[in-house]
């Protein structure tokens, strides 16, 4: 108890005021901290995804441009285009100039079939004399070309893509679709123009929003070099507004920020002159953040009130046996320790605690017993592990071993058998790079084929031919071996005599892998290579056809892959297709085709 005259603190207010200044307080301003990190953090991730999914988006446009100016140059750099083009002005009658128009149309058509079908892109030529040709039909201007601002503007930028909206009147009208439109003129070595190159490209395929619905609130916009808007998405937000952002946005170069109540994301394209800019309604986009912001206010106000009243209650609760301890601990000079103990029932917890201490420290040395135990029983286990390991250099000079002493004996069809083994073991614990090169794929396949052969005997044959100038080029690891396992095991296993043969192509940008055999086929079984994984884990490797196309479609896209012939009477047909990638090409040049 306080004595009169005593000015210094009670335990009571000094635990208080301790709570306050060291824990509350603290905890208070952690608190903030951890809001204002929070806020921050949550901000930074919304802003990245954005940022991560319009730089997705400019990807994607910049190769829709790249491809349709390919498609457009194609036009000035082959020959045979040239040819068709002066061929048209060299026409001495209408039946002539309707045949070269057709050879002109059919080579337009082939090139968006090609080059621009992939984002639904189309190519016409306009003639120096105003008549328009497209894939379909044909058509003469109704105005002449000098009369059209875009025409002046597009003979000025010569064989540089030049933007205009206006161009589009010269395509044929499609209501599901609004277009960005570039022209350039077809000229060769300072030649005079041949005609003028057009390509459209839609809007809807340029701007491909990801699902993210604040994403999808925002529009997208596209702007000439000297600031005429090409293309804009649908949206809640003006045209005006876009506009007067993009205005912004060339004064300050910033790339992304706040524009006042807007979000702005811009960029620069790569394959043109244009520039491109995302623009979203600031608090919808960063609602998310905010919402976490007034959460954590709101936990903040509440835990502050509740830790202050938990505060005041347990400095009550813990002083009252306090005080009455200090006044026994003052008798400790009177040398009678039985009057530090407790008045009966008063203090059960502190004898029960050491109780417990006493049980907690058996126990404790009990633990540590059996830790030590437990330590030595895993080591010993991990030794036995290591002792258990068989090294693969171990394996493969054994097996090499094994098949010198069966060559010595004259069992060459063994010796071979093994060595075929060998080559498998080393390509399955070889795991350097996911591609090889498909001559080395070949020898694999040649060792496997070896040992179907020893099972299966003379009654299947494999015929292998792949010219050799495509042993250079890249092929996706352990494609090649389920094939021909699958004809080995469900199409020839009971067949007397059975055939498979492989064959080797160049076909354009791509290499195709086609094997055949005589076996029983498909016996009208739908074929379905996009299934989950298959649980068949027959061979020597595990992996099954549908693996196989999976894996070459994520490595290289959904052009490519595997396709099963089903119009094949007799037999199973199936075709490998991949793109011609040599074995020196890298990230950066993955276009690059030999």
């Amino acid at each position: 108890m306080r004595e009169k005259g005593d000015l210094k603190p009670s335990i009571k207010q000094s635990m208080v005021k301790m709570i306050f200044l060291y824990v509350l307080v603290p905890l208070f301003v952690m608190l903030a901290v951890l809001c204002f990190l929070l806020y921050r953090t949550s901000y930074k991730s919304t802003a990245e995804a954005f940022q991560m999914m319009f730089d997705q988006n400019l990807k994607g446009i910049d190769d829709a441009i790249l491809q349709s100016n390919y498609a457009s140059s194609a036009m000035i750099v082959y020959s045979e285009s040239n040819d068709f083009l002066r061929n048209y002005y060299k026409a001495e009658d209408e039946y002539e100039t309707d045949r070269i128009t057709g050879q002109i149309a059919n080579m337009l058509a082939n090139y968006n079939a090609t080059m621009l079908g992939s984002f639904q892109g189309e190519l016409i030529v306009v003639m120096n004399d105003g008549y328009v040709i497209n894939s379909a039909k044909h058509r003469r201007l109704v105005a002449e070309l000098e009369d059209l601002s875009w025409y002046r503007e597009m003979e000025k930028n010569g064989q540089y893509p030049y933007w205009d909206k206006d161009m589009n009147d010269l395509f044929d009208y499609d209501p599901v679709y609004s277009y960005v439109v570039f022209g350039r003129a077809l000229v060769r070595y300072q030649t005079l123009p041949l005609g003028y190159a057009l390509v459209r490209i839609p809007v809807e395929n340029l701007f491909r929003f990801r699902e993210d619905s604040g994403f999808q609130k925002g529009v997208m916009a596209m702007f000439s070099e000297d600031g005429r808007l090409l293309a804009c998405s649908d949206s809640t937000i003006s045209e005006e507004d876009v506009r007067s952002l993009y205005a912004q946005w060339q004064e300050d170069g910033h790339r992304e920020g706040h524009y006042g109540k807007f979000y702005l994301m811009a960029s620069d394209l790569i394959y043109s002159r244009n520039a491109v800019i995302y623009v979203g309604n600031a608090h919808e986009m960063f609602a998310h953040s905010e919402q976490i912001l007034i959460y954590v206010l709101v936990f903040m106000i509440a835990s502050s009130l509740i830790l202050t009243g938990v505060v005041m209650f347990v400095s009550q609760y813990i002083t009252r046996p306090i005080l009455s301890l200090s006044e026994r601990v003052q008798k400790i000079g009177e040398n009678q320790p039985e009057l530090l103990k407790l008045e009966e029932n008063y203090f059960q917890e502190t004898r029960m605690l050491e109780n417990r201490m006493v049980e907690a420290q058996k126990r404790i040395e009990h633990l540590l017993e059996e830790v030590r135990t437990e330590t030595e029983m895993k080591e010993k286990a991990r030794f036995e592990a290591l002792k258990a390991q068989i090294n693969p250099h171990f394996l493969f000079n054994t097996l090499n071993a094994i098949r010198w002493k069966v060559e010595l004996k004259g069992d060459k069809e063994v010796a071979d058998a093994l060595s075929a083994l060998g080559v498998l073991l080393g390509e399955t614990y070889r795991n350097d790079n996911e591609a090889e090169r498909i001559s080395d794929a070949l020898d694999v396949l040649d060792a496997y084929v070896k040992i179907m052969q020893v099972r299966f005997g003379e009654k299947i044959q494999f015929f292998c031919s792949v010219p050799e100038q495509l042993g250079r080029y890249q092929i996706p690891r352990f494609c090649l071996q389920p094939l021909v396992e699958n004809s080995f095991i469900h199409g020839l296993s009971h067949t007397e005599c059975g055939i498979i043969a492989l064959r080797g192509e160049r076909v354009g940008e791509d290499i195709v892998l086609t094997l055949v055999d005589n076996g029983s086929g498909l016996q009208g079984k739908v074929p379905v290579l996009n299934e989950e994984k298959s649980s068949d884990k027959r061979g020597i490797n595990g992996i099954g056809i549908s693996n196989v196309h999976q894996r070459i479609q994520a490595m290289y896209g959904n052009g490519y892959g595997l396709s099963i012939d089903s119009d094949v009477e007799v037999g199973f047909k199936i075709s490998l297709r991949i793109p011609a990638i040599k074995e020196d090409d890298t990230d950066e040049g993955a276009d690059r085709r030999g």
